[in-house]
């Protein structure tokens, strides 16, 4: 009885492990879309970039005119370089995150195996899915 209490332990352990995997690939996807959205609005951002230093260069044949509009967009450019900055640094802490996750998965994998492997070394009979 107690080496079926201890199979039993043994399977439900796997089953956390799995579902630990399950959570760890979902949290690998929510990290990919984090980078895809990331790089759409660095994109996004250096479009404004462009768009903003094209304004400038507009306003400063109207320097008379349009000074503060200029400050403006000066403004905005640095404050969209800084979005870049912080977007680039959240890739990179979701390519982390992802190495993480998958780091984990192997780990996770590799705790299977091996319970799997000791409990057919100890109970050869049994079938482990």
């Amino acid at each position: 009885m107690d080496d079926e209490h201890r199979i039993i332990e043994s399977e439900h352990r796997k089953i956390e492990s799995e579902h630990h995997i399950i959570e760890s690939e979902h949290h690998i996807k929510e990290s990919e879309h984090h980078i895809i959205e990331s790089g759409h609005r660095i994109m996004d951002n250096e479009h404004h970039i462009m768009d903003n230093e094209q304004l400038i260069m507009e306003s400063e044949h109207h320097i008379k005119d349009y000074e503060q509009h200029i400050m403006d967009n000066e403004q905005h450019i640095m404050d969209n370089e800084q979005l870049i900055m912080e977007s680039e640094h959240h890739i990179k802490d979701y390519e982390q995150h992802i190495m993480d996750n998958e780091q984990h998965i192997m780990y996770n994998k590799n705790h299977i195996m091996d319970r799997e492997h000791r409990i057919l070394e100890k109970y050869p009979q049994t079938l482990v899915n």
